[in-house]
């Protein structure tokens, strides 16, 4: 992939990003951020369990 193609794509999903209303943005973070730290937890107490 060329520079300018790579450069152009990002400049979409930002404006994209942007397009997209705030509080839906901050919902899908949170979300983000609570899935990952759950799929920790669930990681976590897995290794616990086997001990």
């Amino acid at each position: 992939m060329k520079k300018s193609n790579k450069d152009h794509l990002l400049w979409n999903m930002l404006k994209l990003w942007i397009s997209i209303p705030r509080n839906i943005r901050v919902a899908f973070l949170w979300a983000f951020i609570l899935g990952i730290s759950y799929l920790g937890w669930v990681k976590l107490i897995h290794r616990f369990i086997q001990h």
